[in-house]
């Protein structure tokens, strides 16, 4: 899967200036809903109509360094609701069948609508592209950094046999949203057409609304071509 590659590529360039933080520390997480009220909220993370945006790509030739990285003020030094990017990048096997990757894809995905940290209040919206985090004043006071959350995500992202190595990136800074969405949303559309691909949708290039995707990203219209000849 190389679909993701030129899109993973722009945002590593434009996020050039973040910095690798490191954590041995795995905190508490679960699949169970946490619910973290406003008087015992910190601060939230994208949160008060602040920018905020959140996207995930894989690719099967790109290796990552397994690190954490982060632009802007660690949690310790935030003290009202802030700016929030989120990207995690992802090395996935390359199976032989494109839909048993794309169904990697979409487990990869689900991971961060069911897993719960503790300290940590995950709003997330596919369709927006926001992923909106409520940090509890008691994560702040035992000193729990982005080193210590991202850690404990990336840890749980490499236990899928499918993944082979990882890297998230967060921003909590005014930095360049505007190039940031734009990337993310071609993430999101190269994954509806693959979407659309996958589920058999015929539909007339020249009249769907993600042909400029397909125009756009290598290789996806010549797996859409190769799927409606089967």
């Amino acid at each position: 899967m190389r679909l993701y590659n030129n899109l993973i590529n722009e945002i590593k360039v434009s996020l050039s200036d973040a910095k690798q933080i490191k954590s041995d520390i795995i905190l508490n997480s679960n699949d169970k809903n946490t619910v973290i009220f406003l008087s015992d909220t910190a601060f939230e993370l994208g949160g008060n109509n602040k920018p905020c945006v959140s996207s995930l790509a894989v690719s099967s030739d790109m290796e990552f360094s397994n690190s954490v990285y982060l632009l802007g003020n660690d949690l310790n030094k935030i003290k009202a609701d802030s700016p929030f990017a989120k990207f995690v990048f992802i090395q996935v096997e390359d199976f032989e069948n494109e839909q048993d990757t794309f169904d990697k894809i979409k487990d990869l995905e689900a991971l961060r609508y069911r897993l719960n940290v503790d300290g940590f209040m995950t709003r997330a919206s596919a369709l927006n592209m926001r992923e909106q985090i409520r940090v509890s004043k008691k994560a702040i006071k035992s000193g729990v950094t982005f080193a210590d959350y991202g850690n404990t995500l990336l840890k749980k992202y490499l236990e899928f046999s499918s993944v082979k190595s990882a890297e998230i990136y967060f921003v909590t800074d005014f930095y360049d949203f505007e190039t940031l969405n734009m990337v993310a949303k071609k993430i999101s559309q190269t994954t509806s057409a693959l979407n659309h691909i996958f589920d058999n949708v015929m539909f007339d290039c020249s009249t769907c609304n993600l042909k400029e995707i397909c125009d756009e990203v290598d290789g996806l219209k010549e797996l859409h071509l190769k799927n409606v000849k089967k």
